[in-house]
């Protein structure tokens, strides 16, 4: 981890316009990218037409990953940090004064269904007259479909026009743009290859949008095309940047899920667009931005509670995924019961600690209690993390086992460098499960033990991993028995 920070630390200080960049050649360029081309505003898929089958598809077939991989700068530089404002900007004016907050909302077209209108009207619902001169909704579509970004690009303009009219409202689509060619990408985190496209794709979305606004006002919120505000959010964010002025800091937060309400100053949208561009494929935009938090000497997460901002769309722009999650900070959302010990669950009672942050509502607790019907998941296992269960009270254990993994994510699975052990100390000072006594480890993703004297007055459980592991895990089932 630290050499890849340092690593990432290199990227950012090499990577300026004077870099010295690799010429491509024409077919070079038509291997490797998809085009908009400025005057014609079609798109053409370059590596995947017709012309490029047969003798000249083994030829891309035998370039090296490196070169597949190797974007060039100069042509990302033309397309990305060169924007010509005016003609990216479909619909809308720039105003002569800069406003306080720019609000970015990438936009793509959804299957049967679209949030963008809700999203809009909830935003022009919650910014009063006297505050729209301090505001700035830009709505980025990121679809390649010129036809269709004309058609819903128009559509919004009659809907919202006085307020596009006015500046508050601008509609962007860039006439040209590169992007690599996502079937090529390294798939990572045991995500498909259709998901590590368009999460890349989004990463190169973000860069340009952050490129885009980075003058329009003095700070920069990124929200999504499917969400909703609440009344007073201008006033409130206002509030928490005074709060948090004097800190250190590259974000501050205004929701609990992933890049919504993420608040950057605009003065730092160019090094964030730009660490976007150079890692696009690397992680999900949520968590690269955490890597250059560290690196920019943000601490930790600054988050405004409750939640300004509630995501409501249940069908994905990634195909054939529905997206349930919503913000349980959000006011007026109505929260589940907590995750906990019921008479009849079949676990004694026990508190969970774990070292390993949990993937939106995944949470430790779902792992050990039935009633909770889900799973937890985890995105950054690694060597010393640990999932600990503290028992209320001394129990006697004939038999554990434990399940991680699941259909969907077969390969989310601890490995045999996950050991399990027990304890007769569930609490010693600041210390959790002390004094342990290693009894086993995972084989194929499983534990199974079984006593038959028992292990009496025990008082913890603990899972460790001992290895860095690759992928995320999922901890889906612990079932502990006890004899009386």
């Amino acid at each position: 981890m630290t050499f890849a920070v340092y690593t990432l630390v290199f990227i950012l200080q090499v990577f300026t316009p004077t870099i010295s960049y690799h010429k491509p050649t024409y077919k070079e360029d038509l291997e490797n990218f998809t085009y908009r081309d400025a005057s014609s505003r079609a798109v053409t898929t370059v590596s995947n037409s017709n012309t490029h089958l047969g003798a000249e598809e083994n030829n891309i077939s035998k370039i090296s990953d490196a070169h597949l991989h190797k974007l060039d700068w100069k042509l990302l530089e033309d397309m990305f940090f060169k924007i010509n404002h005016k003609e990216a900007l479909l619909f809308g004016k720039f105003r002569k004064k800069p406003g306080f907050l720019t609000i970015g909302i990438p936009s793509v077209k959804r299957k049967d269904v679209s949030y963008i209108e809700t999203t809009l009207d909830s935003l022009v619902m919650h910014t009063p007259p006297q505050e729209q001169e301090q505001v700035v909704i830009v709505v980025f579509f990121t679809d390649s479909n010129h036809t269709w970004v004309v058609k819903r690009a128009t559509e919004i303009y009659h809907k919202y026009k006085t307020y596009v009219d006015s500046g508050f409202m601008q509609i962007v689509h860039p006439p040209h743009i590169a992007y690599p060619n996502f079937k090529y990408l390294e798939r990572k985190f045991n995500d498909s290859s259709a998901r590590v496209a368009w999460r890349s794709k989004q990463n190169l979305d973000y860069s340009y949008l952050m490129t885009y606004t980075r003058n329009i006002s003095k700070y920069y919120i990124q929200l999504e095309d499917d969400v909703i505000t609440t009344s007073g959010y201008l006033g409130k964010i206002k509030n928490f940047i005074a709060y948090n002025l004097k800190k250190t800091w590259l974000f501050l937060r205004f929701s609990g899920l992933g890049f919504i309400g993420v608040l950057f100053k605009s003065s730092d949208l160019p090094k964030v667009a730009e660490f976007l561009l150079v890692l696009f494929d690397e992680s999900p935009g949520d968590l690269l931005i955490n890597d250059l938090k560290k690196i920019k000497g943000q601490a930790k997460d600054y988050r405004s509670r409750p939640s300004l901002f509630q995501h409501l769309g249940l069908v994905s722009s990634l195909e054939n995924k529905i997206q349930k999650i919503q913000d349980r900070d959000f006011p007026g959302y109505r929260k589940r019961k907590e995750i906990g010990w019921t008479p009849d669950s079949p676990n004694p009672n026990a508190e969970i600690h774990t070292n390993m942050d949990h993937y939106k509502n995944f949470q430790p607790e779902a792992a050990y209690f039935s009633s909770a019907r889900n799973y937890f998941w985890t995105v950054d296992p690694k060597n010393g993390s640990f999932f600990r269960i503290i028992f209320q009270k001394s129990i006697n254990i004939s038999s554990i086992s434990i399940y991680s993994g699941n259909s969907k994510h077969p390969d989310d699975k601890l490995t045999s460098s996950t050991s399990v052990s027990v304890s007769n100390v569930g609490k010693e000072g600041g210390e959790k499960c002390a004094e342990r006594k290693n009894i086993g480890k995972f084989e194929n993703g499983e534990f199974h033990y079984n006593v038959t004297n028992y292990h009496h007055n025990t008082k913890c459980v603990s899972i460790d991993i001992n290895e860095d592991q690759t992928t995320w895990i999922i901890l889906r089932d612990i079932f502990i028995k006890t004899k009386t």
